[in-house]
Order: structure tokens, then C-alpha cells, then sequence
């Protein structure tokens, strides 16, 4: 008799089980994408643009470094010790002020192309979310980042389940 109720109680409830576990995912390679977004050559042109004037700005810091050094070099003997000393502080000052330089134009470049990058970035992740709800989609995962880019509202988030399994306080 058990049997019986345990089989009719099962394929009662058989197509709610095969419900619960059909869970749909996706993937993207969100920088194939990206790459061929429209909005990225002008992106590009924009870096582009900004390191071509960063560079003439660097080369014109560095030939002014060499042309001080390189006169310094063929006066060097003519000149008194304090002279050479004060020549040789200013080119250190001038040879620090270069590299300083260049570091701050590499993080401004690179700030620069995020903020640029960014309402690119939001418009692909609208798009994959807009894909997502269109399809039933649980999850999408981004191949180029390993991570998560989607996740349902009807996803369960376990991690206070786990917690309380493995016996820690919240």
C-alpha cells in the first residue's frame, strides 16, 4: 500500500521535479563581442590620439634632457665644482620629472580609456540581460572574465544555507 501511494505521489509530482531542474545558462565571449561593437574604433581613435600626444610631449622632455647632458658633457671639465654639482642635481630633477611624467600619463591614459570603455561596457551588459530574460536564462557566464555577467531573480543565493551547514554564525 505504501508503495502504491509513494508511486502515485511520484508521478504526481514528477513534472514539478523535471521543472525544478530545468535550469537554462548561457555563455558570451564578452570581448569578441566588444570588439566588434561599432562605438570601439572611435574608442580606440580617442586613446590613439591621446598617446600620440603623451608620446611628441615625452620626446620633447627627453630632448631637452639630452640636450643638457650632452652640453654638460663637453663643458664638464671647463666647469667649477659647484657649477657641475648644481648642472648635475638639475639633470637628475629633469631625468625624475621625466619619469614621473610618464608613469602619470600611463594611469591618466589608462582612466581615460576606461570612462571611455564604460558606456560600452553598460550597453553589452544591457544587451546580455535583455538576451537573458528573452530566453529563460538562470545564469550567463563571460568566457573572457570567468564570471558571472547574468543572474536571474530566480536564482537562489545558498550562501547562508552553507553557512549554517558547515556551522558558522552569521
Amino acid at each position: 500500500m505504501t508503495r502504491k501511494i509513494a508511486l502515485i505521489l511520484t508521478i504526481a509530482f514528477l513534472p514539478f521535479f523535471a521543472k525544478a531542474q530545468e535550469v537554462k545558462m548561457g555563455y558570451i565571449n564578452s570581448n569578441e563581442v566588444m570588439m566588434l561593437m561599432p562605438e570601439v574604433s572611435d574608442v580606440e581613435k580617442q586613446i590613439a590620439e591621446l598617446n600620440e600626444k603623451n608620446q611628441k610631449y615625452l620626446e620633447q622632455m627627453a630632448n631637452e634632457i639630452q640636450t643638457k647632458a650632452t652640453k654638460y658633457e663637453q663643458e664638464r671639465e671647463t666647469l667649477t665644482e659647484s657649477i657641475r654639482k648644481a648642472t648635475e642635481d638639475e639633470l637628475n630633477s629633469m631625468y625624475s620629472r621625466y619619469q614621473t611624467t610618464q608613469q602619470t600619463m600611463a594611469q591618466d591614459a589608462q582612466a581615460q580609456q576606461m570612462k571611455l570603455i564604460e558606456p560600452l561596457r553598460e550597453k553589452l551588459l544591457a544587451a546580455i540581460d535583455a538576451v537573458a530574460k528573452k530566453n529563460n536564462l538562470y545564469f550567463v557566464f563571460d568566457l573572457a572574465s570567468g564570471g558571472v555577467v547574468y543572474k536571474s531573480d530566480k536564482a537562489v543565493d545558498v550562501t547562508s544555507m552553507v553557512k549554517k551547514e558547515l556551522g558558522i554564525l552569521q
